[in-house]
């Protein structure tokens, strides 16, 4: 298991969706530069993480993160200040 520190966030990166509520086809570059996630766990020094911070949660989270891979899958390790949206 990995758990976050601090005010990091732990995201695993969320399935490209190329189709639209209302059955469009979107190109696949259409999500390509948007780093969309799914929170997996955030440290406990996260200020937002009663409220908005979530696990499971989909947020939209900046350039400024870690890659890593562990027992085979890729997470991404973020501040909590590099997370910009929830996607409700």
């Amino acid at each position: 298991m990995i758990k976050a520190t601090f005010k990091n966030v732990i995201l695993k990166k969320a399935e490209e969706n190329n189709l639209t509520t209302s059955g469009i086809i979107l190109d696949a570059s259409y999500n390509k530069d948007l780093n969309i996630g799914k929170i997996i766990n955030i440290g406990e020094k996260c200020e937002l993480n009663k409220e908005f911070l979530k696990d499971n949660n989909k947020v939209i989270f900046g350039n400024n993160f870690k890659k890593i891979t562990y027992n085979n899958e890729t997470f991404y390790i973020v501040n909590e200040e590099e997370i910009f949206a929830i996607i409700k």
